[in-house]
């Protein structure tokens, strides 16, 4: 699942940059303000997915937490980051609920 995660992360923060960069979100006034909301999600999540070894419950919170601000600042274009680092904080818990 880190692997998993590592892209997610990847994937969420290119997919934040290139949202504002070609303007998607740029007028809308519900989110286009916050982009830079879809980025840090995306950066924890990198940062989570090298976490997930060593503290898993921390990453595996975190995580969770990523993939929902990244669906509150991006909506829909965070949906496939988003349920990638979903399934692996997920994934991340219960595999330490087991042990």
């Amino acid at each position: 699942m880190k692997h998993v995660a590592l892209i997610g992360g990847i994937v969420g923060l290119l997919f934040s940059i290139i949202a504002q960069l070609f303007a998607v979100i740029d007028d809308s006034y519900t989110f286009g303000n916050i982009w830079f909301l879809g980025v840090f999600s995306g950066i924890v999540a990198i940062v989570c997915s090298f976490l997930v070894n060593k503290r898993s419950m921390l990453a595996g919170w975190l995580l969770i937490l990523t993939s929902a601000t990244g669906f509150y600042a991006l909506a829909g274009l965070y949906l496939i980051p988003g349920a990638m680092t979903l399934l692996a904080g997920i994934y991340t818990l219960s595999r330490r609920n087991n042990n």
